[in-house]
Parts: C-alpha cells; sequence; structure tokens
C-alpha cells in the first residue's frame, strides 16, 4: 500500500514538473507582454497595456491574422472535401500492401519534416508561377492539414456498422440518399474532431507558409516572424498573448458544447 501511495505521489510530481515545462515558457511570454519595459526582466516591474496598443496601431498583424483565420477556414474547408471520399475509398480496398502503401501516402506529410515539403512546394509553386499567392498558401496548408483530417475522418468510416449501409439499399434507398442520411452523420464526429486539428495546424504553420509567400501574402506567424527579426520588444509577446487567450476560449466554449466528450464517447 505504501509503495502504491510513493509511486503515485511520484507520478503526479512527474505530471506536474512537465505541466509546468510546458506552460512557464508561456507565463513567461504573457508577462513580457504587460511589462512597461522595452526589455525583458523578472519579476517584472509595473504594468502597461502600451504594447498592446503599439501592436494595433502598427497595422502589421490585422492582415495578417485576418489572412491566417480565413486560410485555416479554407484549409479545413477544402481538407475535408478530399478526405471524406478518400477514406470511404479506403474502406473498400482489401487488407494488403496496396492499402497499406496508400495509407501510408496519404499520412506522409505527417512524416515527411516542414522544412523539406516547405522547399518542395517552393520549387513547383515558382514553376508553376502561383509563388506568394493566396493559392499557393491555400494548397500548401491543405497538405498539412489533410493527414489529420483524413486519419480523423477514416476512424469514424472504420467504425461504420455495414448493416446500416445494406439496411438502407434493401429499403429501397438511392446511394445518394444512403450516403446523406446513412453515411454522412456517421461521420460527423471525425470530421469535427480532423477540423479542430486541421484549423490549430493551419493557423500556427510556419515553416511551408514562410516558403511559399514573400512580401504579399503573410500569415500571421510569418508576421511575427519578421518583426522579431527586425525589432526586439514586447509588441510580439502582446500579439501571441492575444492568440493564447483566443485559443482558451475556443477550448472553453468547445467544452461547454461538450463536443470533445461527445468525441471521446463520455457524453452524456
Amino acid at each position: 500500500m505504501q509503495a502504491q501511495k510513493a509511486f503515485r505521489y511520484m507520478a503526479n510530481s512527474m505530471a506536474l514538473l512537465v505541466y509546468l515545462f510546458l506552460i512557464l515558457p508561456l507565463l513567461v511570454v504573457i508577462l513580457f507582454s504587460f511589462s512597461e519595459r522595452s526589455f525583458l526582466q523578472f519579476p517584472p516591474t509595473g504594468f502597461s497595456l502600451r504594447w498592446y496598443q503599439a501592436a494595433w496601431e502598427s497595422g502589421l498583424f490585422l492582415g495578417p491574422a485576418l489572412r491566417s483565420f480565413g486560410l485555416a477556414i479554407a484549409s479545413t474547408a477544402v481538407a475535408t472535401a478530399l478526405a471524406v471520399p478518400a477514406a470511404l475509398a479506403f474502406r473498400k480496398l482489401p487488407d494488403g500492401r496496396l492499402r497499406v502503401a496508400l495509407e501510408f501516402f496519404m499520412l506522409s506529410p505527417l512524416i515527411v519534416p516542414g522544412l523539406i515539403i516547405g522547399i518542395s512546394l517552393l520549387y513547383a509553386f515558382n514553376r508553376a508561377q502561383i509563388l506568394d499567392t493566396f493559392t499557393a498558401l491555400l494548397a500548401a496548408h491543405t497538405v498539412i492539414a489533410f493527414p489529420f483530417m483524413f486519419r480523423a475522418v477514416l476512424t469514424s468510416v472504420l467504425g461504420l456498422r455495414q448493416a446500416l449501409t445494406d439496411a438502407s439499399e434493401i429499403l429501397g434507398a438511392s446511394p445518394a440518399y444512403t450516403l446523406r442520411h446513412v453515411v454522412l452523420p456517421g461521420l460527423v464526429p471525425g470530421i469535427i474532431s480532423g477540423a479542430i486539428f486541421s484549423f490549430i495546424i493551419s493557423l500556427d504553420q510556419f515553416t511551408v507558409s514562410l516558403f511559399v509567400t514573400q512580401s504579399e501574402q503573410i500569415v500571421l506567424p510569418v508576421a511575427i516572424y519578421k518583426y522579431l527579426f527586425d525589432v526586439n520588444d514586447p509588441v510580439a509577446a502582446a500579439v501571441s498573448t492575444v492568440l493564447v487567450v483566443l485559443g482558451l476560449l475556443i477550448a472553453f466554449v468547445i467544452d461547454r458544447l461538450g463536443w470533445l466528450r461527445h468525441l471521446a464517447g463520455t457524453g452524456s
């Protein structure tokens, strides 16, 4: 009994250390954004919102932020439109090397480093003369987001009961009706979970975005990087803090709506 308590105490202590390791850098950025001085001082002295005002008045971040949110929504929608039919077709493949090879191909952007993907897309888009366009950004972010959407949707597809689609067809329903009213409702949990991951991945994507943009279609992570490259003050910390707060609000709303509990199968 004592050994179990000691083990539980050690496990909780290790978990706490991991949480602190992950959260402390974030807390430093947040504290830095409210600093009165233009350099990091710890413990901080004073409280100021001047850097938030400077970020707003600079006009350097609002456009990239709106572009990032629009791009995240668009790439998630395109990834969904591609992943759903791909997952449905994948389900019909027999087990074997072809199935394994295709699944590896679909998930390969998760394995290939973002640097390699960025350089490859840079050469491809430059040859196609679409570099530094929204089309290039959308294609690049779709490539990155697709594996997350495909994996989530495929999990829901493999969980579908074949008896439901067979019953629908036996009762005289057309394939289109069966797809809309039987298959797609069963894929909703996978689509929602995949959309959440795809949106976050696209919104936070830096490496690939840096390679496929130059000056016209800059997204928020690249705008923050370029600002830090030229200026070292808490303005970037203020913008990052706003993103953190926005992310926490989105997570809170998702939790209150019960989506994550529903996806995990623990909802009432």
